[in-house]
């Protein structure tokens, strides 16, 4: 390498840290256009598009369009480049390019399977797409690699109790529309089959037991067969039961 490329790099390198990118740039790129060869100006000239591309790709500067461009100028120059599709999933995040991104993440995880961030944020895609099981994988895939990863570790804490809350969410649901089945058949019904009751309730026979035998002596109704013949007189006192009843 002569002076004169030295010299070059340098002052790019300088122009880098000043933040003036265009005019580094320029310079890198007119050093790679005559000396392709040269890893020196290779590497100079990536990590100039990198840096300018995450500045671009800042949320306070917001050109995510041109630090799109920034990456795929990387990917021309090193196609096997993970850190530049990395960011290029990040640019079109930003730009709602949500499939394009995902693309870009699966492509640096194919370069370097152990990318923890690659691998926290297509979880934060799937997790935005409400696919929670998809995205508890990809966190849990993070957390092999590193098990004290916070953001993936936090992520996940998040999901599982989001899971869990909808779960019980759902289950109450499920509980009360049973329950208000069973009003409306007792409602409307002389008799009703017991294992009907015990299905809406989801309980289990001991427990069903306990009920029909206090029904039959608060409440008079009788079992016939696998039938429970209900005392239509004591009807509201029966969904009152039902409706305090705790199972």
């Amino acid at each position: 390498m002569t002076d004169t490329i030295k010299e070059l790099i340098n002052k790019a390198v300088n122009l880098r840290h000043q933040e003036n990118f265009k005019e580094a740039l320029e310079i890198l790129e007119d050093l790679y256009k005559n000396n392709s060869d040269s890893k020196q100006v290779k590497k100079c000239l990536v990590g100039t598009l990198l840096a300018y591309g995450g500045y671009l790709n800042d949320d306070f500067t917001l050109e995510y369009k041109k630090a799109r461009d920034m990456f795929k100028r990387i990917i021309e120059i090193e196609p096997d480049n993970y850190r530049a599709y990395y960011n290029l999933g990040i640019a079109n995040v930003n730009l709602s390019k949500i499939k394009e991104a995902k693309e870009c993440y699966e492509e640096a995880i194919k370069i370097k399977p152990d990318y923890k961030y690659c691998l926290y944020n297509i979880g934060l895609i799937y997790e935005s797409e409400g696919e929670f099981q998809e995205a508890l994988n990809y966190y849990e895939k993070a957390l092999e690699i590193d098990s004290k990863f916070p953001y993936a570790s936090n992520a996940r804490n998040q999901i599982l109790s989001n899971l869990e809350e909808l779960k019980r969410s759902k289950e109450e649901y499920n509980h009360d529309k049973n329950l208000e089945t069973l009003k409306s058949l007792l409602e409307v019904s002389k008799k009703i089959r017991i294992d009907m009751i015990q299905s809406l309730l989801d309980i289990d026979k001991e427990k069903l037991y306990k009920i029909l035998i206090e029904w039959g002596k608060e409440y008079q109704c009788e079992i016939d067969g696998d039938f429970l013949i209900i005392n239509k007189a004591k009807l509201p006192d029966i969904i009152k039961f039902l409706d305090d009843l705790e199972v």
